[in-house]
């Protein structure tokens, strides 16, 4: 019987040589090129999950929004409505077309809440692992991952999938730095969108430093990083130690000067062809070439105080979050 234990023992130790050496050589690979169809994450390379379903354009999904549609054109009937369940900080809006629903990240708790396309309240995921508190921004990518936006500039991508709604907690899977921290305190990335794919250019995601007309030294930007991928997913983006590029595609402080002051809020249009933006002290939503900064429409807010995100629904409406939890529908006027 010793000797049986004592050859146990060995096979532990040898299979834990090997695995730890194992771990040693993947961690010696941190510079290799991610190939299609993998990602990084914590430095290891993974296999992405192999799908069956191409996924059907978004400009499909939601086809009451086009690239010629005008928010100037959108106008609100009824009041904002109470979203109970969110009890202060709601901060960013996102409609996801493939889960048809409402997705509403909190501020300063990172939590997630989700509703179904009447706005009922379906469930609420919390943060796992390390994640930023200061979430600011929520977009969807492709039904199965989350952008987030936080104060420290960075933006998380998250999976998100039925195993993440069971186990009601989300993680980052990748971590993006687009600039080094705002030097005015809480007014770092604010705002996330994601840019769906066309035939000239790949899949882009687009975040926005807040900026504000009270202080000269906190100033707008808008960033993206280009994935360059044909699925439209998450298989060559880099975290920001492996060599991120950002391009900043022009100076927000210019192309807004006299327009806004502020950005509290972006999505796309479903077509990507135009970024709508929502500026909290401005007070209005504008609508603009996303490569140039443009102006192309814009659409004076009423009803709640103090606008911090807004997303385009499935019937193509507007829908405005606000804090606290206030959420105001904007409809094309007839």
């Amino acid at each position: 019987m010793e000797s049986i234990i004592k050859i146990d023992k060995l096979k532990k130790v040898m299979l834990a040589f090997c695995w730890f050496a194992l771990v040693a050589c993947v961690n010696k690979s941190d510079n290799r090129v991610i190939k299609s169809g993998e990602y990084a994450t914590n430095n290891l390379v993974h296999k992405e999950k192999e799908s069956t379903l191409a996924l059907e354009p978004v400009a499909q999904l939601i086809p009451n929004f086009n690239q010629s549609t005008r928010i100037s054109s959108f106008g609100h009937t009824d009041g904002p409505f109470r979203v109970n369940q969110i009890g202060n900080n709601a901060s960013g809006i996102t409609w996801d077309p493939y889960n048809n629903e409402f997705l509403i990240i909190q501020n300063n708790s990172a939590i997630i809440y989700r509703f179904d396309r009447n706005f009922r309240f379906v469930g609420k995921l919390k943060r796992a692992g390390k994640i930023n508190r200061d979430t600011e921004g929520i977009s969807f990518i492709d039904g199965n991952h989350l952008a987030i936006a936080t104060e420290a500039n960075t933006v998380h991508l998250v999976e998100y999938d039925q195993n993440v709604i069971e186990r009601q907690y989300f993680t980052s899977e990748l971590t993006l730095r687009l600039s080094d921290r705002a030097p005015v305190k809480n007014k770092g990335l604010e705002s996330v969108a994601y840019r769906p794919a066309s035939e000239q250019r790949g899949p882009r995601i687009y975040a926005a430093q807040e900026g504000t007309g009270r202080d000269s030294n906190s100033i707008m930007r808008v960033f993206y990083v280009d994935a360059n991928v044909s699925s439209g997913i998450m298989s060559d983006y880099l975290s920001y130690d492996n060599g991120l590029e950002v391009i900043e595609p022009f100076d927000a402080e210019v192309a807004f000067a006299g327009i806004i002051t502020d950005i509290a809020g972006m999505t796309f249009d479903p077509s990507g062809e135009t970024l709508i933006i929502v500026s909290q002290e401005s007070r209005k939503a504008i609508q603009v070439n996303p490569q140039t900064g443009e102006l192309l429409s814009e659409l004076k807010l009423f009803g709640a105080r103090v606008y911090e995100g807004v997303t385009i629904g499935p019937q193509g409406n507007l829908y405005f979050v606000s804090e606290k939890n206030l959420v105001q529908i904007y409809s094309r006027k007839q």
